[in-house]
């Protein structure tokens, strides 16, 4: 069985050979501390750590070439900096703080969308029938996907996630409230674009499978009411995914971490498979999901702080934990977001031993 329908036979609930052995991503200090307990040095990222480890590529390194956002891309440039941090500007008018020694995430102070008219003067950068969207290596990279026989797949920035992304996660929330007119300007345009920016990749039969991230929920609770999902966001999901199947998508999941509790209702309703990568923290265990959820698909689900906290020990505890769901098909288990510094080489070692036979 190859890479391609192994990932799609086991998160449709078909019978697979074994299940994928793939993780989300890495911290770049997470792979430094491991070159100080024996990780090769020619390792660098999650693409040579899956090539170290004998994994399947995940699904999460290597995106089909095509853009889904603001295009041209805006060009970035540095205002000011420290010998610690940046601060970078971008063409359409965002701001942004970032330190110049450790990864982190960016501290955004001002964003490119905070009125109608700024939305209106991105417009013209929002056309998903701008032929530039698709990489000049599009076909080439396509016929390579087709020869390793590896999943295909697209990361579509859903509704919530490209309203934050313009105007920034509390600036986008208030919106909501205060200025309804522009936030329909935003979902309907995520519309538009779904529904014609992979057309070429259709004609083909080129996508296998599509991701929504959106990342709209915190430890607790999603960051929008159920009530707003319901009435302004599932028909506009459903429209989407109707023309992702149409187009040959065979598998759809959203990408959202956090208490994902309220969003679960409305994932089939909108069209959609499945969610991950399923927070153990937030209180998003694959093991009561899938009790409350048994027609969902779930990635992740894998705690992180067990591995951190008690090494080895919590690995068996983890995958004794999981056990009873991974053999009810649809559901593919990681670390439940990039692995930590925090997780020593030695235990992270110890779990892909585990993990392979685990997974058969």
């Amino acid at each position: 069985m190859t890479q391609r329908e192994r990932y799609i036979k086991c998160l449709t609930f078909q019978k697979v050979d074994r299940i994928p052995n793939m993780e989300l991503g890495v911290w770049p200090e997470t792979i430094a501390r491991w070159h100080t307990e024996g990780l090769d040095g020619s390792v660098t990222d999650l693409h040579s750590l899956h090539k170290r480890f004998g994994m399947d590529k995940s699904f999460n390194m290597d995106w089909m070439p095509i853009n889904c956002g603001v295009y041209p891309p805006p060009d970035w440039h540095t205002e000011t900096q420290t010998d610690e941090w940046e601060i970078i500007a971008d063409s359409i008018g965002n701001r942004l703080k970032r330190g110049k020694k450790n990864a982190s995430i960016p501290q955004f102070y001002k964003f490119a969308v905070e009125t109608e008219a700024d939305f209106e003067k991105i417009t013209p950068m929002l056309d998903p029938n701008e032929p530039g969207r698709y990489a000049d290596h599009f076909e080439s990279d396509l016929l390579r996907r087709e020869t390793d026989a590896e999943p295909r797949g697209v990361n579509f920035t859903g509704l919530f996630g490209f309203g934050r992304d313009l105007m920034g996660l509390e600036n986008f929330c208030i919106a909501i409230y205060d200025d309804p007119g522009l936030v329909e300007k935003i979902l309907d345009s995520r519309v538009e674009m779904a529904a014609d920016l992979y057309r070429r990749a259709f004609k083909t039969q080129a996508i296998d499978y599509v991701q929504i991230w959106e990342d709209m929920a915190y430890k607790t609770a999603p960051l929008v009411s159920p009530e707003f999902m319901e009435k302004h966001m599932v028909p506009r999901y459903k429209q989407m995914t109707d023309c992702f199947r149409a187009g040959g998508a065979k598998l759809i999941m959203m990408d959202c971490d956090g208490c994902i509790d309220k969003i679960m209702p409305l994932l089939k309703p909108g069209g959609m498979d499945g969610i991950y990568p399923c927070e153990i923290a937030a209180g998003s265990d694959p093991v009561r999901l899938r009790k409350e959820y048994p027609h969902l698909a779930l990635k992740g689900g894998i705690d992180k702080r067990k591995f951190s906290s008690e090494g080895t020990a919590g690995v068996k505890e983890e995958i004794k934990r999981l056990a009873p769901i991974l053999k009810d098909g649809a559901f593919i288990p990681y670390i439940d977001h990039f692995i930590p510094p925090d997780i020593s080489y030695g235990t992270f070692c110890y779990y892909m031993d585990a993990k392979k036979e685990w997974l058969g």
